[in-house]
């Protein structure tokens, strides 16, 4: 069975990180959430705070699947030096990554989008510009067989199956 993470911080968009929580849980599918520290992280709309399962300075191996909601998070996670290192490595060690909204700004900042289209919330277009990807407004798009992105969470029951695809 693949090992599937969530990587969050606080600001996350509740129904990016609880809609595929739930779905996973709906499929007995195990996850981790993965933050920096031992402590609850509040989404955007505060539903419900939740603490990680592990933390991202104690990596215990690969993740195959990494999920990464957007909101406030992907900068929040930005604001500890090591992550874009932990990305990197991820990324090199074969894990994949679904982002939706903001998070692709995490993926550019590892150098992993350059000339790739990618699609995200509108906003981020000029931070994926300037990293070299190339923004499509599209429900979802995969950039490749390791990365699969979506625009927001309106665009979820399109998205969702697409994800599911990936988990499997």
């Amino acid at each position: 069975m693949k090992k599937i993470g969530f990587m969050i911080d606080d600001g996350y968009h509740d129904l990016e990180f609880w809609v595929p929580y739930y779905r996973l849980k709906e499929e007995n599918i195990p996850f981790d959430v993965l933050a920096w520290e031992e402590r609850a992280y509040k989404g955007i709309y505060g539903i419900d705070p939740v603490k990680p399962t592990q933390l991202l300075s104690d990596l215990p191996g690969k993740y195959d699947v990494l999920i990464l909601p957007g909101a406030k998070s992907p900068e929040n996670l930005m604001k500890n030096p090591k992550t874009i290192d932990v990305v990197k490595k991820m990324y090199s060690d074969g894990t994949s990554f679904a982002t939706i909204c903001h998070s692709p700004l995490l993926l550019a900042a590892a150098g992993l989008l350059n000339g790739k289209k990618i699609t995200g919330h509108s906003s981020i277009k000029p931070g994926l510009d300037n990293a070299g990807a190339i923004y499509v407004d599209s429900p979802f798009l995969w950039v490749s067989d390791k990365i699969l992105s979506g625009r927001t969470h309106f665009d979820l029951d399109i998205f969702m199956p697409q994800l599911m695809k990936l988990v499997r």
